[in-house]
């Protein structure tokens, strides 16, 4: 099929196409649905860290890392992501620089809802071609959508706090992970070898000579959520202020992963972390 009438584009567009409709509508799909509900923390995180007053240049740009992750899986970039994020100093940000004001907050979430939450239950809900076509563009709807919600309420007019703006956006991806996650397990509950099928990935590749499309593709969304989600399990572990909270992260991160998700697992360390960098009263901040 042409989508755009570019072949080289088109040639990409088809993979991807045949990729997520041969999963959707499978056996497996409620996986790939609980992997794509926690994908939104991450993507959510990207576009926050670029609008904090002291940002660091190499995370400026969010919707270039989208691109990166559509084009070479979440599962490779989302670690170099990290490490980015580690190296630039943003794990140990001070409350002046980690500020976000209320127009960049309002747009971060925005681009959340009208972005990611949107295209994503219209993929979910039709499971359409085309829809799924403009899924994969996703990283640019949300920098259109925080471009358009920035361009009526600017940074220059809206500048408070927006403390608790960013942390509903966080409730929002804790909230949304938690559903389809705990919707999954509750369809397979009792069934400890359908939720093996579902959630725990081979060690060694399939046979490609015996192996059909739908298993080859769920593979690797597994795969894809080993490195992606766990990347970002790891990395809150950076945000421990001493030893004695790194081990409190860590037993948050398991349990929370398997009760209601690793996207809501990564949801509430940053809901923590952000009541740790701006949650004071704003008289406490400015003496501070």
């Amino acid at each position: 099929m042409r989508y755009v009438g570019v072949g080289p584009i088109d040639d990409f567009l088809c993979i991807l196409v045949a990729f997520f409709q041969t999963n959707i509508g499978s056996a497996t799909f409620p996986f790939s649905a609980d992997f794509l509900a926690s994908f939104a923390t991450p993507a959510a995180l990207s576009f926050i860290e670029a609008t904090r007053s002291g940002r660091s240049i190499v995370l400026a740009f969010p919707v270039a890392l989208g691109a990166l992750y559509q084009v070479k899986s979440g599962g490779v970039i989302f670690p170099l992501f990290w490490l980015a994020l580690i190296l630039s100093g943003h794990d140990r940000l001070h409350r002046v620089t980690a500020r976000i004001d209320q127009a960049n907050a309002e747009a971060a979430l925005f681009a959340v809802l009208a972005g990611f939450a949107l295209p994503s239950a219209f993929m979910y809900f039709s499971q359409g071609i085309m829809v799924t076509v403009l899924w994969q563009f996703f990283p640019l709807w949300m920098r259109l959508a925080q471009a358009v919600h920035l361009f009526f309420r600017p940074s220059s007019r809206y500048h408070t706090s927006g403390y608790w703006t960013v942390q509903s956006t966080y409730i929002f991806t804790f909230i949304t992970s938690a559903i389809f996650h705990i919707v999954v397990l509750w369809g397979a509950w009792g069934d400890l070898a359908l939720l093996r099928h579902l959630y725990v990935p081979p060690i060694l590749p399939p046979d490609p000579a015996t192996t059909n499309l739908h298993l080859a593709t769920h593979v690797f969304f597994q795969w894809d959520a080993v490195f992606s989600m766990g990347s970002c399990l790891l990395g809150t572990l950076w945000f421990a202020g001493n030893a004695k909270q790194v081990p409190l992260i860590a037993l948050w991160n398991v349990i929370a992963s398997i009760v209601v998700g690793p996207g809501a697992a990564v949801s509430g360390v940053l809901l923590w972390r952000e009541r740790s960098l701006n949650g004071a009263p704003e008289g406490v901040a400015k003496k501070e």
